[in-house]
């Protein structure tokens, strides 16, 4: 392939981009504002409201804490032989 066409390439990739760029920061600056309006109509617009802030994060952490039981590892064992003992004598 020639240069030019490598070029040429290279330029339409970079339009590409920037218009997908351009694209998700229209589609977010709709969520923001769509968020701002659901806020205000469920919230109420308050003075106190002027120090919270949201933050919206597509990466989730690695743990979280306080997310309730987490299941055992240990697979259950059925007992081999039965005894001859009532079940709350073990």
């Amino acid at each position: 392939m020639s240069m030019e066409g490598l070029l040429q390439k290279e330029v339409a990739n970079a339009e590409v981009i920037a218009g997908l760029r351009h694209t998700l920061d229209l589609q977010y600056r709709c969520f923001i504002e769509a968020a701002r309006a659901d806020w205000e109509r469920l919230i109420g617009s308050d003075a106190a409201d002027t120090c919270v802030t949201v933050r919206v994060s597509a990466k989730e952490p690695a743990t979280i804490k306080g997310s309730g039981f987490l299941k055992s590892r240990r697979q259950k064992s059925k007992p081999e032989a039965r005894s001859s003992l009532a079940r709350f004598a073990h």
